[in-house]
C-alpha cells in the first residue's frame, strides 16, 4: 500500500527518475495519457499495456497494483512543481508567501492535476487505500505547514498550528472553486482570479497572526 509519510525520501526518490526510455517511464507516459488524457471508462491497466505496448506481466513487474501507479502519477505531479525553499532573512514574508500560494495553487488547479484528482476520486471505492494518497496531510497543505514553520516567519507571526493554516489559506483561495473544477471536466480558474484571492488571503491571514 501506499504512505505518503516520508515525504523527503519521496521527492529524493523522484529526483533520481528513471531514463526516459525505461520501462517504468514508458509505463508512466502510457499511464498519463490513458489515466489523464482519456475518457475514465477506458482507465484501465489494460488499456496502460496497450499503450505502452507491453505486456501486463511487465506492467505489474514495474508496478504492484493501480493502487501504486497512481501514486507514482500523484508524486510526479507534485514533483513537477518544484521546490519551495523557506524564506530567508531580510526577505518580504507578505510577497513570498502570496508568490508561494499563488504558485500552489496555479499549479494543483490545472487541468492535468484536477484530471488526476477526478481519477483517484473516481478510484477510491474500489481502492479505498488511495485514501492514504491523498489525505488531508498530504499535498499541498504538507509543503505550505513546513513553509510557514520555518524560523523566519515563526520569529514574525505567531502561527500555533501551521498545518492547520496551511489547510485554511489554501481554502481561502479555492473558495467554491474546487467542486466546480472537479466536477467540470474543462473548468478552469482565472489567473487573475487565483492571484487577487491569494493576495487578499495573505494579508487578512499575516494580519491575524502578527506578533
Amino acid at each position: 500500500s501506499i504512505t505518503f509519510g516520508n515525504f523527503g525520501a519521496i521527492m529524493q526518490a523522484l529526483e533520481e527518475a528513471a531514463p526516459a526510455d525505461s520501462p517504468r517511464e514508458r509505463i508512466l507516459s502510457a499511464a498519463r495519457k490513458i489515466f489523464l488524457d482519456g475518457p475514465p471508462e477506458q482507465a484501465t491497466m489494460d488499456a496502460v499495456a496497450h499503450q505502452a505496448g507491453m505486456s501486463k506481466k511487465t506492467i505489474y513487474r514495474e508496478f504492484k497494483s493501480q493502487v501504486e501507479l497512481l501514486g507514482a502519477l500523484l508524486f510526479e505531479n507534485v514533483a513537477d512543481m518544484g521546490a519551495f525553499p523557506p524564506p530567508k532573512q531580510g526577505d518580504d514574508i507578505e510577497l513570498e508567501l502570496f508568490g508561494v500560494l499563488a504558485r500552489m495553487v496555479t499549479h494543483f488547479t490545472s487541468p492535468r492535476s484536477m484530471a488526476l484528482a477526478r481519477l483517484i476520486i473516481s478510484e477510491v471505492r474500489r481502492y479505498p487505500e488511495l485514501m492514504n494518497a491523498s489525505k488531508p496531510r498530504g499535498f499541498p497543505r504538507e509543503m505550505l505547514a513546513n513553509w510557514l514553520s520555518s524560523p523566519v516567519v515563526r520569529a514574525k507571526y505567531m502561527i500555533e498550528d501551521a498545518d492547520d493554516a496551511a489547510a485554511m489559506l489554501f481554502g481561502m483561495v479555492m473558495q467554491d472553486s474546487g467542486f466546480k473544477l472537479i466536477v467540470v471536466n474543462n473548468a478552469t480558474m482565472p489567473q487573475h482570479q487565483i492571484e487577487d484571492r491569494a493576495r487578499r488571503a495573505v494579508k487578512i491571514f499575516l494580519r491575524g497572526v502578527q506578533r
